[in-house]
């Protein structure tokens, strides 16, 4: 391989490891302090495709919610009560009863021809999304269909799979 490429290589990895390690220090903290910043994509088919897929994580900021604007993703409680969250674009901004209150639609055109039929207000908002990471969400035992303790089960044996990987990445570049 020529040495710029190389070169150029190391340097993706060496920005992808600081992005990562950002991130990793981001999420971790923001957990210190209580907030949830990592939401595991859970429906299938999302109400996001081709712009979130089912299996995708999605890493947000507590934006404040008289600063959002049309085209955000966030992240909200279902304003009729049912459990879980929603992640949904905004389309529309509005007043309601004196007070900001967003419109929103999934941008998958099959499963959400229509905007919601909710305004989402502060009550119910919980943050903007700023990254999306594909497939990442298959780490969660969650969508494995484990619980509780045996949620160890999956975490396991993903870290044995990195371990043979990286063993095997070893392996080549003493060879090559």
């Amino acid at each position: 391989m020529d040495v710029k490429v190389r070169k150029g290589l190391r340097y993706i990895e060496y920005a992808a490891t600081g992005v990562l390690m950002v991130l990793s220090v981001y999420v971790a903290v923001s957990y210190a302090f209580g907030v949830q910043t990592i939401y595991v994509v859970s429906d299938n088919p999302s109400s996001m495709s081709p712009t979130i897929n089912y299996g995708a994580i999605v890493i947000t900021y507590p934006t404040p919610f008289t600063s959002l604007h049309v085209g955000d993703i966030i992240v909200f409680h279902d304003p009729r009560g049912n459990p879980g969250i929603i992640v949904h674009r905004i389309v529309g901004v509005s007043t309601c009863g004196g007070a900001m209150c967003v419109q929103t639609k999934g941008d998958n055109q099959v499963t959400n021809p229509t905007p919601d039929p909710w305004n989402v207000t502060a009550r119910y908002y919980l943050s903007q999304v700023m990254v999306v990471v594909p497939d990442a969400g298959y780490l969660s035992p969650a969508l494995w269909g484990f619980g509780g303790s045996l949620s160890v089960l999956p975490l396991s044996f993903v870290a044995i799979l990195a371990l043979f990987v990286a063993y095997g990445l070893k392996g080549e570049k003493k060879d090559g």
